[in-house]
């Protein structure tokens, strides 16, 4: 009788016992964002952004750091149309950072300390006829931040991570198109 109550509560823990799901962090794929076609016959990307290493900047502790992944993008997705002009994209500011601060608004049982982070772009756009003359320059400029509790696994910080950058991106695309379209209207092709 034991036996065979012991194997009937051995049985329920175990078909009680539900695996734990751990989710997947989100790739960052560049050519799935949305492109801009420009009438250029050549584009050139500067990387003019020095990262500053503090303790709140986290470029170097993240896989794909906003650095990179603003390159790639300005790289792939803008696509060039003409034969004349030159479209010259210089990134100033690609920063990614990770301050604590206070929860002013937790309740009793929640942190009263938690992280922001804070994505930050700033690039300039530059279109220069064949002579060398300046046509149209325009900056684009996005912010976006989130928070999240001071203590969760590296996998949950890493998605928090990467859905930071995919919205920023997001942002970031949406202001361009949107400055250049103002400004650079007579040489994009919709």
């Amino acid at each position: 009788m034991y036996l065979k109550n012991s194997l009937i509560l051995i049985l329920l823990i175990i078909i009680s016992c539900q695996p734990v799901e751990i989710l997947k962090p989100i790739e960052i794929d560049t050519s799935r964002f949305e492109k801009i076609s420009i009438n250029a016959e050549q584009i050139q990307v500067n990387n003019k952004y020095n990262s500053v290493f503090s303790k709140s900047n986290i470029e170097d502790q993240i896989k794909k750091s906003p650095i990179n992944l603003m390159a790639e993008w300005n790289s792939q997705n803008i696509l060039k149309l003409g034969s004349e002009n030159k479209l010259v994209i210089n990134i100033l500011d690609a920063s990614i950072k990770k301050t604590e601060i206070m929860n002013i608004g937790a309740k009793k049982y929640e942190e009263r300390t938690i992280f922001n982070y804070e994505l930050f772009y700033l690039v300039e756009y530059e279109l220069y006829d064949s002579s060398g003359f300046l046509i149209a320059n325009t900056t684009v400029e996005t912010l976006r931040s989130t928070t999240s509790q001071k203590y969760i696994s590296l996998n949950e910080t890493e998605i928090i991570i990467n859905d930071l950058l995919i919205l920023g991106m997001k942002d970031y695309i949406n202001e361009t198109k949107n400055q250049l379209s103002i400004y650079m209207r007579d040489y994009l092709s919709l």
